[in-house]
């Protein structure tokens, strides 16, 4: 399904980049969620309208675009959407940093979020 995305004009988003990203241990969500700067007729999807995708944070994988990993987990705490993949997103990402979220820029409004589900992540795989 997420394949045919490479020859439309979005960006994989939310839960669906945190799977393309190998985030989460996959397979949460029945539509794939991407930005979109005009709806399109695209079964399948749940499209989320932003004014430019070139006002994104992403980058280029296996061909297709994706926010980078930094800017898919600010993303889940802004949407403070499923908990299980925000903890799970964070819980991978500290064990592939060897027990750390070093490297992860997250804003000040969102700390208090991020440390909340960080905890949570530091126990998930224990």
């Amino acid at each position: 399904m997420i394949r045919f995305l490479s020859f439309v004009e979005c960006v994989l988003a939310f839960d669906t980049a945190a799977d393309f990203l190998g985030l989460t241990n996959g397979g949460y969500r029945a539509l794939a969620q991407i930005f979109v700067s005009k709806k399109q007729n695209i079964e399948g999807t749940e499209q989320i309208l932003v004014p430019s995708l070139k006002e994104l944070v992403c980058e280029e994988r296996n061909g297709l675009i994706c926010t980078t990993v930094n800017q898919t987990i600010i993303d889940l705490l802004e949407r403070n959407g499923d908990g299980q993949i925000i903890t799970e997103s964070l819980a991978n990402y500290y064990e592939e940093h060897q027990g750390s979220f070093d490297g992860l820029e997250i804003p000040e409004h969102l700390r208090q979020r991020f440390e909340k589900y960080g905890a949570w992540a530091k126990e998930y795989y224990e």
